[in-house]
């Protein structure tokens, strides 16, 4: 088949020919990464140079245009639109933001903000200055949702408030990528769970409470990595057991018995057996990484994975490395965060629904051959576009017909690999948000002075005016949920370790009364924080083996106290 790009093709074949695994610089954090066979193999499948980042800073630069914890109010930039709105872009921001349904709209064209390319000028910055005028949505979620204004990124979602991601879930609070799930508040990466609080990493689950990677349980509550388990309460890898408490078997009426003298809806209850629970968790057995019916992969919270390496929450995919944050049903893919149902991805954010062939692009959807474009969806061969419907052949949002298209585009790919160009995503500084709003501070925090020594967006809280209304300390909430009126929705409260204040909605304290949950002590942002902690900022650590004493990578240091098994003993103690 004959080139579309014949000039970009003659300089990068010789460039990816000689390509062979070595060890390199990283041009940001100046650490020595290693580019491995399987990256070298990837990177000649996806016809793209080798990275100058290694993989951490290549991470922490997409996740920059990721925001899973932070809601703003910021005026409407629609003209003739004067009021303020919820938005995941914060006021600090100078991209120009649209209200969601005006956004999703066809009042406005993407295509009257086109402008020329010059080839002989530096690719970014003519990027940067159509950035600044095509408008960006305040906040992306799909049209499928009802009664979810204040929901995020998620698809068929249904009474949902203060959600980050998911997909076919219903009433769902103060959580993050929930899917195929319902009645749930303050968890995270659920999947058909039915009734759940702080619940992590777990499946398949019904009336489950404080449980964590656990799966197939019932009527559970403070239990980790436990499989097939019903009326447990604080227990650590178990296995088709009930009526366990701490780990000790007792009759179901013995059980019945203890479990009904411990009152959760009493702070102090929850917190000593929170307490009792993780110095357990701690004094066990852990797996070093979740990898689950895997063949030659690496990372963690892996499942039905083949030949994949150094992924986090990744399921069902083929040949894909560095992947992280939720990702599903990928392919040939690499460098890739948030997306599924895609292949041949390369240095991409947020892109999925069937995509393919796409490359340092954010925010695509059911897309074919894009690179370097944001927001587009149902588009094929399209480059340097931001928010386009349905289109082809466009160069930085201006039509062209196929046969000028090609020839453009060869010029400029050209022009940006001999420039170092080509093969980088999208700076930090063009985010949608600040660096202190993205995951990427979450992974790979930064001070004040760092974010704004590297010129990106820092934003300051300038705090919530509480004059008008009642304030108290989280120190003055009913130590009883069951104890809570309805005068708690008209105050606000000053969260326990953030300082910060938040409300209480009829809503959730119906939650908490009804399953005997004591009152949240903090804003639901510090909450997110904490359970991101638990899944140790997705990252691993070289370390050995508790109990065989092999080189192990592993989510828990040993260091740290934990004591991490390698999968074979794990699996012959606990499987």
């Amino acid at each position: 088949m004959q080139s579309k790009t014949p000039q970009f093709d003659a300089l990068l074949d010789p460039i990816l020919e000689g390509l062979v695994p070595h060890k390199r610089d990283c041009a940001d954090c100046a650490k020595q990464f290693e580019l491995f066979a399987g990256d070298v193999e990837l990177l000649k499948m996806l016809r793209v140079p080798p990275p100058t980042l290694c993989p951490d800073c290549r991470n922490r630069r997409r996740l920059s245009f990721a925001n899973y914890a932070n809601i703003y109010k910021r005026k409407c930039d629609v003209p003739g639109h004067s009021e303020m709105m919820i938005s995941l872009v914060a006021p600090v921001m100078p991209w120009v933001t649209y209200d969601h349904e005006t956004y999703y709209s066809d009042s406005w064209d993407p295509l009257s903000f086109g402008i020329n390319i010059k080839v002989e000028e530096p690719f970014f910055g003519q990027f940067l200055n159509l950035l600044k005028i095509v408008p960006q949505p305040g906040v992306r979620r799909g049209a499928e949702s009802p009664n979810s204004d204040f929901s995020f990124y998620g698809k068929y979602m249904k009474d949902c408030y203060y959600v980050f991601g998911g997909r076919r879930s219903e009433d769902i609070l103060y959580s993050s990528s929930i899917y195929d799930s319902q009645h749930i508040v303050d968890c995270y990466l659920l999947r058909s769970v039915d009734t759940a609080y702080e619940t992590i990493g777990s499946n398949d689950c019904y009336h489950t409470f404080y449980t964590y990677f656990s799966h197939n349980c019932i009527n559970c509550e403070f239990i980790h990595n436990c499989r097939n388990c019903q009326d447990c309460f604080g227990c650590v890898n178990l296995r088709n057991k009930q009526f366990c408490w701490e780990n000790v078997q007792l009759s179901k009426e013995e059980y019945k018995k203890r479990r009904a003298e411990v009152d959760l809806s009493d702070r102090n209850v929850q917190r000593e057996h929170a307490q009792k629970f993780w110095a357990l968790v701690k004094e066990s057995p852990i797996e070093a990484v979740r990898v689950f019916q895997s063949e030659n992969s690496s990372g963690n919270d892996l499942k039905h994975c083949k030949n994949c390496f150094g992924s986090f929450q990744l399921d069902e995919s083929e040949n894909v490395r560095y992947a992280s944050f939720v990702n599903i049903n990928v392919k040939d893919s690499m460098d890739m965060s948030l997306g599924g149902k895609t292949e041949l991805l390369y240095e991409t954010q947020n892109v999925g629904s069937n995509s393919s062939n796409v490359k340092f692009s954010y925010a695509v959807k059911e897309s074919s051959n894009l690179e370097f474009s944001i927001s587009c969806s149902n588009c094929h061969d399209c480059f340097g576009c931001i928010g386009l419907k349905n289109k082809s052949f466009c160069i930085f949002n201006k039509q062209y017909e196929p046969e000028e298209y090609f020839k453009l585009i060869d010029a400029w790919k050209t022009a940006m690999l001999a420039k170092g160009e080509y093969g980088e995503f999208f700076p930090m500084s063009f985010a949608p948000y600040p660096y202190n709003s993205s995951m990427a501070h979450i992974m790979f925090p930064l001070s004040e002075e760092e974010v704004k020594a590297r010129g990106l967006f820092w934003h300051t809280d300038v705090g919530v005016d509480t004059s008008a209304i009642k304030t108290i300390s989280a120190s003055e909430l009913p130590q009883k949920s069951t104890d809570a009126t309805s005068e708690l929705y008209s105050v606000a409260i000053i969260g326990e370790r953030s300082g910060k204040p938040f409300r209480l909605t009829e809503r959730e304290v119906t939650f908490y009364q009804r399953f005997k949950l004591p009152l949240p002590t903090d804003t639901p942002y510090q909450r997110i924080l904490d359970r991101y902690k638990i899944m140790n900022d997705f990252k691993i650590h070289d370390d050995v083996c508790f109990k065989c004493g092999k080189k192990i990578s592993s989510a828990y240091k040993t260091s740290d106290g934990w004591k991490p098994y390698c999968g074979s003993c794990y699996q012959q103690d606990f499987l």
